[in-house]
């Protein structure tokens, strides 16, 4: 993993864009970073190694990539947010989170049922307007996340994006 120490401090999100290439995922150009977030690259960005079975802990504006796996071995990894409850949470609209304690119940038993019970794939594809019978072994991605960003990239996930909201309108 690759982290910008004290980019946090700034407490601003620098301007992203989507798609990264031919992924969907959402990049941060660097000269953006370095503009809006008051970092020097050369000396901020850091390389944090992560042994089998780690953990990294770190700010939600930290702003922070993987790197390319070098070994022969797929890499998994798992992502969890804490967030305050009475600040906008979960999965984009789609899918509230889950609370995991309470200042005012300390034997707060979790509701993973409330959680388990909506499907966020089908729920995504709800809201994106998918249709019910996609192609099994089609492998684009579609997302809310996408329209949050300026589209800098076109490619099939955008494509199928652009596709999807039309049939919206």
């Amino acid at each position: 993993m690759q982290m910008v120490k004290n980019a946090h401090k700034a407490g601003l999100i620098a301007t992203h864009q989507c798609c990264a290439g031919p992924t969907w995922y959402v990049m941060l150009d660097e000269d953006e970073m370095e503009k809006t977030l008051k970092v020097n690259l050369e000396k901020d960005a850091e390389i944090c190694p992560v042994p089998y079975g780690g953990l990294i802990l770190f700010h939600n504006l930290t702003p922070h990539r993987s790197l390319i796996n070098v070994s022969n071995d797929v890499r998994w990894s798992l992502d969890l947010r804490w967030q305050h409850p009475d600040k906008a949470w979960g999965l984009w609209g789609i899918k509230k989170g889950v609370v995991m304690r309470s200042a005012k119940d300390s034997n707060l038993n979790i509701d993973w049922d409330t959680f388990n019970a909506l499907n966020r794939t089908v729920e995504s594809q709800k809201y994106t307007e998918r249709k019910k019978h996609v192609d099994e072994f089609d492998a684009t991605i579609t997302g809310p996340w996408m329209r949050k960003w300026e589209l800098v990239h076109q490619n099939v996930h955008t494509d199928k994006m652009k596709e999807e909201l039309s049939k919206t309108r």
